[in-house]
């Protein structure tokens, strides 16, 4: 089920006004199987993976908060751990690694014959385990008790909204929000319809009408245009991926809002920045906040000088590149945006690292300077998804040399360039995803507008999803991952 689906919103109407008519511990028990519905809908099969490796982690979490001998602490906590990277690596990454390890051992002569697993790669898994796993590791760290009400924390992982492609919402954060009874409040609800409705615009307007160009462009044998039009095609994809997943955490927050619930915002203003560190506060902020907390800063952060740091930084993007997909081009995508933090971070110090210079140079960055280093590194940023859109060719569709043929296309500067007919559309809905991103505060604030201006920005958005929206139900790009 999805959320741009005429099911899914005969779902939300029947959901909705039970939630309403009911108690907190009532809305608890609907709310779990709603959202075990809304998942079981896609395939009924992996309810049963779910239920298992959230009742795992609930099991080990009151293992090690009832626990004080360090040993078995962490030996519960080890089990959690193993128990979710087992089923991601089953599911997600054991075809992968295995034809690599075949193909590497070909290389010098060995020829093994590893099994191929036939399986469906469940929905949302990656971000479930994230979600799960790190609750036991918060526990864990005794920076959170754990719950005794095992309702509370399957409701925790499978609340619907952000069960599939997040945010990355911490036990810390939303597990109090199922424990306690919700206020629905006024505003909140009215800002909730509002997120709803520009996440809509987002998705079946501004995504899914750019996919058309990108799925076109890329089915073809060769890039599309053996010039700088290339480039088109590629904002195409950056702002695609922006409003389909933008689009979904806008929903999602609107859902969870018009239910007394808030979940955590995952976007901001990522194509209006000028470096990798601001690009990562601002894109899917709750998996970058996740990374940093559980892998980056155990790592050592920055704590044990230059080249720790920057090996932290690569080994912390490698692996967020393989949490997107597993192939060699997601791979190369965090290895990308790695080497992009690790020469950001030796700019910066380079420059100097003291608050005086920082104020300084912040004085000395004027209006067009900075309008120049957003569009540089706008561009910076579509290199990479370059590499990321290639990782989600078909299977078996050679990824390196349709990332060569695009940037070789991409840099080809012949005499004259004729515009493509792509250029009006992308420049179109490439501006609007911009304007919601240089708006972004103020969209979050909607309750406050003048009312006016609310009846006119609703019509705006109704009528752009009526006339230009894409209402084939097309899967949030997310989902695989």
């Amino acid at each position: 089920m999805v959320f741009n689906s005429l099911t899914f919103l005969v779902f939300l109407a029947i959901v909705l006004p039970l939630y309403y008519r009911l108690q907190h511990r009532r809305q608890n028990i609907m709310l779990l199987l709603a959202s075990y519905v809304f998942y079981g809908w896609w395939d009924y099969r992996f309810l049963a993976l779910l239920i298992f490796t959230t009742l795992f982690d609930f099991a080990c979490a009151l293992q090690i908060d009832a626990e004080n001998r360090p040993g078995r602490r962490k030996g519960w906590l080890a089990a959690s751990i193993a128990i979710n990277m087992t089923v991601l690596g089953i599911f997600k990454y054991y075809n992968f690694f295995s034809s690599s390890l075949e193909s590497a051992l070909g290389r010098i002569g060995i020829h093994p014959d590893f099994p191929t697993l036939h399986v469906i790669l469940p929905l949302g898994i990656s971000f479930y385990t994230f979600l799960s796993m790190s609750y036991t590791i918060d526990v864990y760290r005794k920076e959170l008790k754990a719950t005794r009400h095992p309702l509370e924390f399957m409701l925790y992982v499978a609340y619907f909204p952000h069960l599939v492609a997040g945010p990355i919402v911490r036990a810390s954060f939303l597990l109090p929000q199922c424990q306690r009874p919700r206020v629905i409040k006024p505003a909140e609800v009215e800002n909730g319809i509002w997120l709803i409705l520009m996440g809509y615009v987002k998705k079946v307007v501004i995504a899914d009408r750019l996919g058309q160009i990108v799925d076109w462009s890329f089915a073809q044998p060769a890039p599309p245009f053996q010039n700088l039009n290339a480039w088109v095609v590629i904002y195409a994809f950056a702002f695609q991926i922006y409003g389909d997943f933008a689009g979904y955490s806008d929903i999602a927050r609107g859902l969870a809002k018009v239910m007394g619930f808030e979940l955590t915002v995952n976007f901001r203003a990522p194509y209006l920045v000028t470096n990798p560190a601001a690009y990562w506060r601002n894109w899917h902020i709750s998996l970058s906040t996740w990374l940093r907390d559980y892998l980056y800063i155990p790592l050592g952060g920055n704590r044990q000088g230059s080249w720790q740091t920057y090996r932290n930084l690569m080994i912390t993007m490698l692996l967020g590149g393989l949490w997107h997909g597993a192939g060699f081009a997601f791979i190369l995508w965090g290895f990308y945006h790695g080497i992009l933090l690790s020469v950001h971070r030796c700019l910066g110090w380079a420059a100097g690292s003291s608050s005086q210079a920082t104020l300084e140079a912040r004085r000395f960055v004027g209006t067009l300077k900075q309008f120049f280093l957003i569009i540089v590194f706008f561009h910076v940023t579509c290199i990479g998804w370059l590499f990321f859109r290639a990782g989600g060719l078909p299977h078996g569709v050679r990824q390196w040399p349709v990332v060569k043929s695009y940037l070789e296309a991409m840099f080809h500067l012949p005499g004259t360039i004729p515009f493509t007919g792509f250029v009006l559309p992308v420049v179109l809905l490439g501006g609007l995803a911009l304007f919601f991103q240089w708006q972004n505060d103020r969209m979050n604030e909607f309750s406050q507008w003048p009312t006016s201006r609310k009846g006119t920005a609703v019509s705006a958005a109704l009528a752009a999803i009526t006339l230009l929206g894409v209402f084939e139900g097309a899967q949030f790009i997310y989902f695989q991952f």
